[in-house]
């Protein structure tokens, strides 16, 4: 027979990072992992090289042309703009569900159990693929759908034990909560029911194979991938011990700037002789920001609150907006495809909204194993490691992928390469699921009742803020400090030593918290509360973002009284630039001598990273260029993938805080000034920029995991925008320090304001929309709004929801035929 078609090789993009090649397959009849032979008796067919590759665009175009078909009929069936009656077993009675011209859903339902059924309904309409590759990738099932590049993330997953802990946080759930998420099920799999996994879903026509039930676990699951996305502190300690070995004792430790005594209590944690070779907390791209405004400072005289969490880029949104009312809940915002309930929003008492509190939440033990490699060395003995083997299906394999899965005393086994063993010990791990934390922060009816909700959630780690309708505002950390035993948690810990593993929590009690402070504001940005003289501690550890979005945020929210809902959009959106101005402060007698015309530009540069701006362009060129020149030359002299230097540690250079000996090109025999340096980088940058602006280069591209496909990729994918901001501007659209370009890769994921003294007046923007159908009029109807930094309305009352209605959907219970 003939052998089966493929499409060209494309990347797979998902919104928790992962990134890999995969060659489409046909989806075949037979199950994926089913061999197909060749038939002897088929006559083979000799076709010239020019007749198959017609052949193939003549395959190519009728399958793009089918699956638009049927998308734009899958559309045109889904698109909430009239109005429908469906008929659905899984109901106790009618629920009514209003679309707005955002395709936002209203759900008004006669129990809890129904309001979270039609919130799984409106959710799989619209987020269906979504929905499936979170949920595959969460239990390590991607590859069974996306063939063989898909293996490296199921065997990660698998590794750190997501599956296995999901089952567990599942089974752990109480009473109301799973209630909740058994009717989100429900709800879920009603909707595929009714119109079917590929009408829901037309990705999965193409890809072919078959959909699974939707369960409690695949909710739980994909809470964990979102946690996973979500921490760094393991990578952190992974460059930290790559650049010790690198730089050396000495050199490494003041680049991070750690004292003689945090040197010596970490080193000793570690296993580490002070005079031994092994860095600095790597700050992660982006961030986000939370602010509570008190009625002292507003111009309602009630609270306003505001938040707008930065995640990776998406395609479709990693949020969705909708509404909920039932018996005892009533609640608006920001919901996660999969899960039920808001995150982040309001009730009739209460607004809130997150940032993650950078919290270390993963250590990571270096093991001794045996020679057979199925016992670790623990206090002198071998002890037993815990082993079990899972079977991976991968598309287009007929036999399934094997792996051996370990877990030791301080966690799973995560890395095995040569003779580096790591496990890893995780909050999310050793924690119950938070779905119950969020449904209770849902009913919550003021700031104190708002922070009891997480007393026992052990992760993740977040900045909670709060204002209720009484007047008060609350900053709250939220998630449990693990109770490290010998370990510190910032470089790899020894695994011989069993007191060296975690102990337990520290107290809820002992959180930082704010509440009604006399300034009349509290805020966060993932910046370090205990530097910041936000709370006296004890302090915890943490991988804290540099403080100039926070710095930024309180300065602004300090300086004026009369906020409204108008202005804190204006500083959500706010595009300066503090860490350039704080260098450029620092390099005006270097950019006064060197006196070329870039110099000029740069000393006359306002520092905002407006997408217009030429300036911006040439100040981000010069800092990558800076950095390089920096200590790009260390890093390639001693094996470092990337320049250890970045903005921090520029300042500290500039400051004298940092050796001198790095402006030295260590790869040339003379030794460079810091002038030399600074003009050979700023001539390069120049050379670089050009007369082009800020926003050619800083592009926003909504890439769908199937956006590389011919054809087909053009239709799925959104933009490319010129986008203004930057990682240290309150809009923080971040770009990687060492990539080639300035592309955003991070971005303000939502943008939420609350004004307490109306609740009608809270706005919401995503940066595409609601539906995750490319046809449909709300897959990116936001997305300029959301460029120019403007929301759209929340109706909450009545009166406002049947005004900003355009569609109604009823849902009602399926009536028994007749016989049953």
């Amino acid at each position: 027979m003939l052998s089966s078609p493929r499409w060209p090789p494309c990347t797979i993009r998902l919104a928790q990072g992962d990134e890999y090649t995969l060659l489409l397959l046909p989806a075949p009849a037979a199950p994926y992992n089913a061999a197909m032979p060749n038939d002897p008796q088929t006559p083979r067919t000799r076709l010239t090289r020019r007749s198959l590759v017609r052949l193939a665009l003549l395959l190519l175009v009728l399958l793009a042309v089918a699956v638009l078909v049927g998308w734009r009929l899958a559309a045109r069936s889904l698109r909430p703009d009239r109005d429908e009656v469906f008929e659905t077993s899984g109901l106790a009675a009618e629920v009514t569900i209003a679309y707005d011209r955002w395709g936002v859903p209203h759900v008004r339902a006669a129990s809890l159990a129904d309001a979270c059924f039609a919130q799984g309904w409106v959710h799989a309409r619209d987020r269906f693929f979504q929905l499936e590759l979170a949920r595959r990738a969460a239990a390590g099932r991607l590859a069974e759908l996306l063939g063989e590049a898909a293996l490296p993330s199921d065997v990660r997953c698998r590794r750190w034990g997501l599956p296995a802990t999901a089952a567990a946080q599942a089974a752990q759930l109480d009473g109301d909560t799973a209630l909740a998420v058994n009717a989100y099920a429900a709800g879920v799999n009603a909707a595929v029911a009714r119109f079917g996994a590929a009408g829901l879903a037309p990705e999965l026509a193409l890809l072919g194979g078959s959909v699974a039930a939707w369960t409690v676990q695949d909710t739980v699951g994909i809470g964990l991938l979102l946690e996973r996305s979500l921490t760094w502190a393991a990578e952190d300690e992974l460059r930290r011990a790559a650049e010790l070995r690198a730089l050396g004792t000495e050199r490494a430790v003041a680049l991070w700037g750690w004292s003689e005594e945090q040197r010596a209590a970490w080193f000793k944690a570690a296993g580490v002789a002070s005079g031994q070779p092994g860095a600095a907390p790597s700050v992660p791209a982006g961030g986000s920001n939370n602010w509570a405004v008190s009625g002292q400072r507003s111009a309602s005289g009630y609270p306003l609150l505001a938040n707008d969490p930065h995640v990776g880029i998406a395609n479709p949104a990693t949020w969705y907006e909708v509404h909920l009312q039932a018996p005892g809940l009533a609640v608006a915002g920001a919901s996660i495809p999969g899960a039920p309930g808001v995150v982040i929003g309001h009730n009739e008492a209460l607004a809130w909204g997150f940032t993650m509190s950078m919290l270390d939440d993963q250590d990571l033990f270096r093991l001794t194993l045996s020679p057979d490699g199925r016992s670790e060395l623990v206090d002198g003995t071998w002890r037993a490691l815990q082993l079990h083997e899972e079977t991976i299906p991968v598309r287009g394999r007929a036999v399934p992928e094997k792996l051996q899965v370990a877990s030791s005393l301080f966690g799973p086994v995560v890395r095995q390469e040569g003779e580096e063993v790591l496990a890893l010990a995780w909050t999310a791990l050793r924690g119950r699921s938070p779905l119950p934390c969020f449904l209770r922060l849902d009913r919550a009816g003021s700031v104190e009742e708002g922070a009891r909700a997480f007393a026992d959630c052990e992760a993740p780690g977040m900045n909670l803020v709060m204002a209720d309708r009484q007047g008060r505002i609350r900053w709250q950390v939220v998630g449990l400090v693990p109770l490290r035993g010998r370990s510190a948690g910032r470089l790899p810990s020894p695994g011989t030593d069993s007191l060296a593993a975690w102990q337990g929590w520290e107290p809820f009690q002992r959180n930082p918290y704010l509440q009604d402070p006399q300034a009349g504001f509290v805020a966060s940005a993932n910046h370090d509360p205990f530097a910041e003289g936000d709370f006296e501690g004890p302090p915890f550890s943490g991988g804290f973002a540099p403080p100039w979005r926070i710095r930024t945020i309180k300065g602004a929210l300090a300086a004026r009284e009369g906020w409204d809902v108008d202005a804190c959009l204006a500083l959500q959106n706010d595009v300066g630039n503090p860490e350039a101005r704080a260098l450029l402060q620092l390099l005006a007698p270097l950019l006064d001598a060197i006196g070329t015309a870039p110099a000029r530009q740069l000393h006359g540069w306002d520092g905002r990273m407006d997408a217009q701006s030429r300036e911006a362009l040439l100040w981000a060129e010069f800092l990558r260029e800076l950095q390089r020149r920096v200590g790009g030359d260390e890093a390639a002299a001693a094996g470092l993938a990337a320049s250890p230097i970045g903005g921090q540690e520029l300042l500290r250079l500039l400051s004298g805080s940092l050796d001198a000996r790095w402006w030295d090109d260590v790869s040339t025999p003379a030794v460079e000034s810091a002038r030399q340096v600074v003009a050979a980088a700023l001539a390069a940058a120049a050379a670089r920029a050009g007369h082009h602006r800020w926003g050619e280069r800083h592009r926003l591209l909504f890439a769908h995991p199937l956006g590389q496909l011919p054809l087909l990729g053009g239709l799925l994918n959104w933009g490319p925008y010129p986008a203004s901001g930057a990682a240290p501007c309150c809009n923080a659209t971040a770009y990687r320090a060492a990539s080639a370009t300035f592309d955003v890769v991070w971005l303000p994921s939502l943008r939420f304001v609350a004004d307490l003294a109306d609740w009608d007046r809270a706005v919401f923007t995503l940066p595409l929309g609601q539906s995750g159908h490319f046809l449909s009029r709300h897959a990116a109807d936001q997305v300029g709004d959301w460029l120019a930094g403007r929301a759209h309305p929340m109706a909450w009352s009545p009166a406002a929801v049947a005004a900003a209605t355009v569609a109604r959907s009823q849902l009602r219970p399926a009536t028994a035929s007749p016989g049953e």
